[in-house]
Order: structure tokens, then sequence, then C-alpha cells
């Protein structure tokens, strides 16, 4: 018994005198670093992106700029359609949860397909930070959502303009709703009405002398090709998952809903001479099913 005793004593005399060493020779960078030594806080999830932010979030300044939880685009879409109580909204592309969350306040139920992971993964922060009951999907809707059955409203705002085939995103949309909202850049051939700031880079950043055309239900559908170049190395770029897309002329998008069954176009926000490119929103429906 006393043997045992004295061993633990000699034991606990051991460890003692080598934890102080281990203390002194661990540094910070041998510590895991991807565990959070904060006070547990709402602000620590939101810190995970810094700079990489794009919405300013309603309950604080930040963490980025743009105003999307409170959007003029889908006030305007839900007022067009008396309100979307009920809806079960299919959404592309939510960035950041902003407009999901406009339109789960509104009464809707939302699903969610986004294609970028840090974008994705900031949803989850919003999702959490703001209790929202949407469902976010990590994907490539492009190649997926037309198999995901029937909805009141799909909803893809800032996607189209970063398709590399935008006519089957339309093609898509068209499959699983009679009612779809885009917002999205297009490509306008007067250069005179672009913002002074961009019109030079057409033939740089744009090519209209490589313009693509797909034929479909009769019509000759164009795009002209748009090129990320630099802004590919930009923090926080959100843009498509190739280094170029397809700008689509706006005739040409509301002919193609035309042609798609739509006969409802409302038109809203057409600013030729948008900062980032000439831009507009449709709310396309099917008022008829003859």
């Amino acid at each position: 018994m006393g043997l045992v005793r004295r061993g633990s004593r000699a034991l606990r005399s051991v460890l003692s005198r080598s934890a102080p060493d281990h203390r002194r020779t661990e540094s910070a960078a041998e510590r895991p670093s991807n565990y959070a030594r904060a006070m547990p806080a709402p602000e620590n999830a939101l810190a995970l992106f810094p700079g990489r932010w794009a919405s300013s979030l309603p309950d604080r300044d930040g963490p980025g700029a743009a105003p999307l939880f409170d959007d003029d685009r889908i006030k305007w879409l839900i007022a067009e359609l008396g309100g979307v109580d009920g809806y079960e909204v299919l959404e592309l592309g939510p960035l950041e949860g902003a407009h999901t969350f406009m339109l789960e306040k509104s009464g809707a139920n939302v699903c969610a397909i986004e294609g970028n992971e840090d974008a994705f993964l900031r949803c989850l922060i919003v999702k959490n930070h703001f209790d929202l009951r949407a469902r976010f999907l990590l994907g490539d809707f492009a190649a997926s959502f037309g198999r995901s059955g029937r909805w009141d409203l799909v909803v893809a705002s800032g996607v189209l303009y970063h398709m590399s085939d935008p006519v089957g995103l339309l093609r898509n949309m068209a499959q699983v709703s009679d009612r779809v909202f885009v917002w999205t850049h297009y490509f306008e051939p007067d250069g005179a009405l672009w913002s002074h700031s961009i019109r030079e880079r057409i033939g740089d950043k744009w090519l209209p002398e490589k313009i693509a055309q797909v034929e479909i239900a009769g019509l000759t559908i164009r795009g002209v090709p748009q090129r990320y170049l630099e802004s590919l190395q930009a923090q926080g770029f959100c843009g498509g998952p190739e280094s170029s897309s397809l700008w689509l002329f706006k005739d040409d998008i509301l002919a193609l809903l035309r042609a798609l069954g739509f006969d409802d176009l409302r038109i809203a926000f057409d600013e030729p001479a948008h900062p980032h490119g000439p831009s507009f929103a449709v709310l396309a429906q099917r008022t008829s099913t003859a």
C-alpha cells in the first residue's frame, strides 16, 4: 500500500515537472488554427469571410455594403404578384440569402440553390442568424433543378448573365413554373447608351464580334461573350463557374419567354446605363393554358 502511494506521488511529481515544459515549448503556430477562441457570439460567424460579404444585414451596419435585404426589385416582384404568402419558391443563386430573407418574411416557402461554395456558407450563416426556415442547397442549378418538380415561382436575380448557356437556363425555368422573375444584365448593341465608365471595354470585356446564336422554338437567340478577366482575381468573386459567359440581347430574352408560353411580361428597372452593364427585370407569367 505504501509502495502504491509512493509511486503515485512520484508520478504526480513527474507530471508537475513536465507540464510547464510542454507549455513553454508549444507555439501558437503548432496549435490547431480552425478553432474559434472568442466568446460565443453571432458576430463570430459573420467575421469568417472578411471583405467578401456583399450584403449589409438589416440589423447592423455591414458586413457588406449592398442593401440587398431591402431590395426594391424584390419589393416590386411581391407587389406585382399581390403577395407571395404560401408560395413555393425556387430561388437560383441566392448569394447571401438576402432575397430569400425578403421572400420568407412575406410568407413564401423558399428552396434556394447556390453554386458558389463560399456564398453557400454565407447563406447558412444568414439562415442561422435570422432563424430562417428556407432550405439552402449547394450545387449546379443549371444542371439539375429542371428535375425538381413544380414551383409557384422561380426567382433568378443576378444569375442569367453569369451563364454560359443562358438559353438553357430560361428553358429549364419555364419547365418547372408558370411564373419566373429574372433580373439580369443584357447586351445593348448601341454603345452610346452604356455607362461612360465601361463602354470603352466593349470589344475587350464584351466581344460582339464573336456573337453566338442559338436556335430554339423557331427563334434565333443572340448572345455576346463576356470575359471576367481581372474580376476572377477579385476577393469575394461570385460570378459564374466558367471564365466567361453569354449576355443575351434584351429583345431576345423577351421573345424567348413569349415562345416558352409566358403571355404576361412585366418589365421594370430597365437601366441601359447601369454601372456594371445594361440591365432590366422581367416578371413573366402564363395566364392561359391554351
